[in-house]
């Protein structure tokens, strides 16, 4: 696992996606994330409360989404930039959903990238968006990466007339590979006097209930006071007397957090929560002897993640023998630097030029990090597999290159009409005429 280049207890105010960015590559063991749920509403806490001042936006439109965004899932994430435009085709004459997606999958790359390969990620949301975002995250994660679509209901008040009520969120739970760490510790539970009953018989071992297979052999299945836990949690909300209770709009219970760190993290480990809020993940985390990064666009996380902690594990002596100990919590505004050689976006990518026997004449000109993982892509959708890399150029400029070869020959969608050479030779040959080409 690479080395964290920011310090545990650490509170970042400002867009996560900077933050991530300079997070360095495979150094971070478990992720919560609970984002907006694209519900078109605006979220603030109220006056009084102790997250007053807290506020969020869960309206998506093109404001939202900065066109570097789309052309860097365009020109290295081909299956994401799909699943966008279908959803795009799908919505018709609004763009909310492939506003949020696109917001949410620049993210969830970077979270791909910082997370260690024995790592998860855990992604809360509701129904509004739950079926888009899993197939988001199987495009990222990849869909054999699935660990559990988890349910966690709850209870409250409401009566919908003509539908049941709806008390549930989903939260994905996704490893970044097959070594996925996962422990017995906060993934049990009881089991019911109901299954109990089952156990009909016994031996020296203790009680027992025999399985049949289908070949009619047995073999006996010993009781156990514990089991693995199953994917519908029932958790209750937090109720207005509740000690963690800060009135935050979409605060969630420590039992959860606490539930999923200790399943997927040992002590020590590094959690890291992009839409901290009120710092329910941090809390969590420092009870549990984790370290711990939050980032918030609110300055009032870090004054929540100060006050909750010093109430809620320290003071209070939650953590026995730390009474009256509280630890140093680092602010910052602006994003870390790398230390693992990397940097927060490409200097380079490469233009390339891809032929097929059926368009002669035509080359697809485009941009990609990664040429052969291109290549490869448009291979999957021709039985005959017979694409071809006919050229590639490394170069700083690539935008800029692009466009001056789709300007400079005829075009037919994103293919252009010309001769093979001469296309190489103006790629080979192209220099920025002025300061303007040479940043864009």
């Amino acid at each position: 696992m690479a080395h964290c280049n920011v310090a545990a207890r650490t509170i970042f105010c400002k867009d996560n996606l900077e933050i991530l960015q300079g997070i360095n590559t495979n150094c971070i063991d478990l992720i919560y994330l609970d984002p907006p749920f694209n519900k078109k509403k605006i979220f603030t806490a109220p006056l009084g409360s102790s997250a007053a001042g807290a506020s969020f936006k869960d309206i998506f439109t093109q404001e939202d989404v900065k066109e570097e965004w789309v052309q860097t899932i365009a020109e290295d994430h081909d299956h994401i930039w799909h699943l966008l435009n279908a959803v795009k085709r799908i919505e018709g004459g609004s763009s909310y959903n492939f506003c949020y997606l696109a917001y949410m999958a620049i993210r969830l790359i970077e979270c791909h990238r910082i997370l260690n390969a024995t790592g998860s990620i855990y992604l809360h949301c509701d129904p509004t968006m739950s079926h888009y975002l899993k197939i988001l995250l199987d495009c990222i994660f990849g869909e054999k990466n699935l660990r559990n679509e988890i349910v966690w209901s709850y209870q409250g008040t409401g009566q919908p007339k003509n539908a049941f009520k709806r008390k549930h969120d989903i939260i994905f739970f996704y490893g970044k590979g097959k070594d996925t760490f996962f422990s017995d510790k906060g993934s049990s539970e009881k089991i019911s006097s109901f299954s109990k009953t089952k156990f009909t018989k016994e031996d020296d071992k203790g009680r027992y209930k025999e399985i049949r297979h289908p070949d009619n052999s047995t073999h006996r299945q010993y009781l156990r006071e514990y089991q693995r836990m199953r994917d519908v949690w029932e958790i209750p909300v937090i109720n207005a007397m509740a000690r963690e209770r800060t009135k935050y709009p979409t605060q969630k219970p420590l039992a959860l957090l606490e539930r999923i760190i200790q399943a997927s993290s040992h002590e020590g480990d590094m959690v890291l929560d992009p839409f901290c809020g009120c710092a329910t993940t941090c809390v969590a985390a420092e009870k549990l002897k984790r370290q711990w990064i939050g980032i918030d666009t609110s300055h009032q996380a870090y004054e929540l993640v100060k006050v909750r902690i010093e109430k809620e594990v320290y003071t209070e002596g939650l953590v026995k023998g730390d009474k009256g100990y509280l630890p140093d919590i680092h602010y910052f505004t602006d994003p870390p630097e790398r230390t693992d050689g990397g940097v927060h976006t490409a200097d380079q990518k490469y233009v390339y030029v891809i032929s097929h026997p059926q368009y002669r004449g035509e080359y697809k000109v485009g941009i990609a990090s990664d040429v052969k993982s291109r290549l490869n892509s448009y291979q999957t959708s021709d039985p005959n597999r017979a694409y071809k890399l006919e050229h590639s150029l490394l170069t700083e400029h690539y935008r800029a290159l692009e466009r001056h070869i789709h300007e400079t020959f005829d075009n037919r969608h994103e293919w252009v009409r010309g001769n093979l050479q001469e296309i190489i030779d103006a790629i080979g040959t192209y220099q920025p005429k002025n300061a303007e080409e040479l940043f864009n």
